[in-house]
C-alpha cells in the first residue's frame, strides 16, 4: 500500500513504545512528521531520533492524557513547532484491564483508573487539537480501540467498559466533525504480538496452570487465519484510515484480530 503524507503533520499518543511507536514510524515512513506523545521520556526520545534517521522531524512531549494542563503541552507544540498545521491525530495510549476479576469482586478505583486511561486520554488529546484541523477544514482521527469494544468479554468489565464508551465517542465525533470534513475512525485490534502482551500471556498461563505455548496455540486457533496480529498490520489499518484513500469512511471500525471477530 503506498500513501502519501508528505509534508503532513501528524500526532501520535502513545507513541514511544509498542502499537504506538509502529504507527509513529509507519507515519514517517510515508513522508510525515510526527509529534510523539507518552509518559515515558527516554522512550519518546528513542522513537523520536529512530523517526529523524528516515529525514523527518520529530518531536516528543512527555504527558499525562488524563491532566487537561498536561494535554494543553501538546497543543501549544503544534501552535509553535509546526506553525499551527495539523493533519493526522492518532491516540494510541491507554490502559489495560488487568484485573482478571468477575463485576462483584472489581476494585473500582481500579476500574476508574481505566476508564480515565482509555476514555479521557482520547478525549482530552482530541479535544485540545480540534481547533487545528478545524481551521484548515481537514484532518483524520484515528482512535485505537479493541474487540473488547464490540464484544463483551468476561472478567474484564473495566477494559470493555473503557473500549465500548470509546467506540460511542468515535461516532459523536464523526457526527459533530463531518461538516467541518474530518474523518473520525477506530481501528479495533484483537490480540496483538509484544513485550506487554507476552507478559500478560505468560500471567494468564501461570493462573491456569498450562504452559504459555498452550495459550498462545488457543489464541491462534480461535482466529480465521490461524495467527496473531503484529503491531505492524495494526499500523498498516492505520495508515489506510488517516489516507484520502479513506475520504469517505467516517465514523467505522476496522477491525484487525486475523478473523477472531467472525
Amino acid at each position: 500500500m503506498s500513501t502519501d503524507f508528505q509534508g503532513q503533520v501528524a500526532v501520535v499518543t502513545g507513541g514511544g513504545k509498542g502499537i504506538g511507536r509502529a504507527i509513529a514510524l509507519a507515519l514517517a515512513r510515508e513522508g510525515a512528521d510526527l509529534l510523539v506523545v507518552g509518559r515515558d521520556a527516554a522512550a519518546l526520545d528513542a522513537a523520536c531520533e529512530e523517526i529523524r534517521t528516515l529525514g523527518r522531524r520529530a518531536v516528543g512531549v512527555a504527558a499525562d492524557l488524563t491532566v487537561a494542563a498536561e494535554v494543553e503541552r501538546i497543543a501549544e507544540c503544534v501552535r509553535t513547532t509546526f506553525d499551527g498545521r495539523l493533519d493526522v491525530v492518532v491516540t494510541a495510549a491507554g490502559r489495560r484491564d488487568h484485573e482478571n476479576k468477575p463485576v462483584d469482586e472489581v476494585d473500582v478505583a481500579q476500574f476508574d483508573a481505566v476508564m480515565q486511561g482509555n476514555l479521557h486520554g482520547t478525549l482530552l488529546p482530541v479535544r485540545a487539537l480540534l481547533p487545528f484541523m478545524k481551521a484548515r477544514r481537514h484532518g483524520k482521527v484515528v482512535a485505537l480501540s479493541g474487540v473488547f469494544g464490540l464484544k463483551g468479554h468476561p472478567r474484564h468489565a473495566a477494559g470493555c467498559s473503557s473500549k465500548w464508551a470509546l467506540e460511542g465517542l468515535v461516532r459523536v465525533l464523526a457526527l459533530e466533525l463531518g461538516p467541518h470534513n474530518i474523518n473520525v475512525n477506530a481501528v479495533c485490534p484483537g490480540y496483538v504480538e509484544g513485550p506487554r502482551s507476552a507478559a500478560g500471556m505468560a500471567s494468564a498461563a501461570q493462573k491456569r496452570g498450562v504452559d504459555v505455548q498452550v495459550l498462545r496455540s488457543e489464541l491462534e486457533q480461535a482466529a480465521a487465519l490461524k495467527r496473531l496480529s503484529t503491531a505492524d498490520d495494526v499500523a498498516n489499518a492505520v495508515l489506510f484510515l488517516a489516507s484520502e484513500r479513506a475520504r469517505n469512511i467516517t465514523g467505522r471500525d476496522l477491525v484487525v484480530d486475523g478473523g477472531w471477530m467472525l
